[in-house]
């Protein structure tokens, strides 16, 4: 999933559509209709953008995107991690293990949560 660097403003939040010009981001490739992206609002919050339409001129091709709700670190991961796993099965291709690895240990801590002393436990039941 391709992730666009964007300031938006709040009527674009409040709106939830903008135009983004391709010579204006970072992407490697052109997007597709239909296409999810990844957008970052500076550092304010994720969302996930489709792209509905886009149009090409002599100098530059514009993407017409629409936003939809503001997502948590988790959710933001978690997309990724599909993103990457639907990417690889639709190209046929392997999944990047150690990237997947990274996003899932990102997700979810892999150090368990401390669990009470044997001491604890026999006070809180009286014993």
């Amino acid at each position: 999933m391709q992730t666009l660097e964007l300031e938006l403003s709040e009527f674009t939040r409040r709106v939830g559509s903008l135009l983004v010009a391709h010579t204006a981001t970072a992407l490697p490739r052109g997007l597709e209709p239909g296409e999810s992206v990844l957008v970052r609002d500076g550092a304010r919050a994720f969302y996930i953008a489709t792209v509905r339409d886009i149009s090409f001129e002599l100098t530059d091709t514009h993407y017409r995107l629409e936003l939809g709700a503001p997502m948590d670190a988790t959710q933001v991961l978690a997309a990724r991690r599909d993103a990457l796993v639907a990417d690889a099965r639709d190209s046929h291709s392997r999944v990047d293990i150690p990237e997947l690895l990274a996003l899932l240990r990102a997700a979810r801590p892999l150090a368990p949560e401390p669990r009470p002393a044997r001491a604890d436990v026999a006070k809180r039941i009286g014993r």
